[in-house]
């Protein structure tokens, strides 16, 4: 490959303080539920949320990734998939729930989750905290959420489907 020129190079690039134009229509199934409340933001795969659609960045096929913003209080309900998820924590304290044992992370840790076990992540900071998740593939895989959860969610009058399907990963 010949060397990028700078505008190749920027293509390719996705600048932070830009981030807020990434931000990501898809809202999961469990932000139904308040405490579960947050913003995506695709930044690699993931182009049918819209937000790397057209770019080089949509074209990774082997992973995605999304910065997950949140208020105190608020996270992922817990959930599992096929694959497994990376988090790494940019801002804040985070408290990570995986089989219900729990951990506590702080800026630039990081946990891998394996695949098929729930999983949940609180913001535990008194401020507002942002989170990197990589997963494997463009769209990501189905979800499924903890069983109460679905409950939860059902009690409060919304009628949802198991498993979730993320945009552009529902099979033909």
């Amino acid at each position: 490959m010949a060397q990028p020129t700078a505008a190749e190079l920027e293509a390719n690039i996705i600048r932070y303080q830009d981030i807020d134009a990434r931000k990501s229509g898809y809202r999961p199934r469990d932000m139904l539920l308040e405490r579960f409340e947050r913003e995506r933001f695709s930044v690699i795969g993931r182009p049918a949320e819209g937000s790397t659609a057209g770019t080089a960045l949509g074209s990774v096929k082997a992973f995605s990734c999304v910065y997950l913003r949140c208020e105190p209080g608020k996270g992922l309900a817990s959930h599992a998939h096929a694959s497994a998820e990376v988090f790494i924590v940019m801002s804040g304290q985070w408290e990570i729930d995986v089989e219900g044992t729990t951990t506590v992370l702080n800026p630039n840790d990081v946990i891998s989750v394996p695949p098929d076990l729930f999983h949940g992540a609180r913001n535990i900071s008194d401020q507002p905290a942002l989170m990197l998740a990589i997963n494997e593939g463009q769209t990501g895989t189905p979800i499924r959420l903890d069983p109460a959860i679905l409950a939860e969610i059902a009690a409060a009058g919304h009628v949802v489907s198991d498993p979730e399907y993320p945009p552009g990963a529902r099979p033909a």
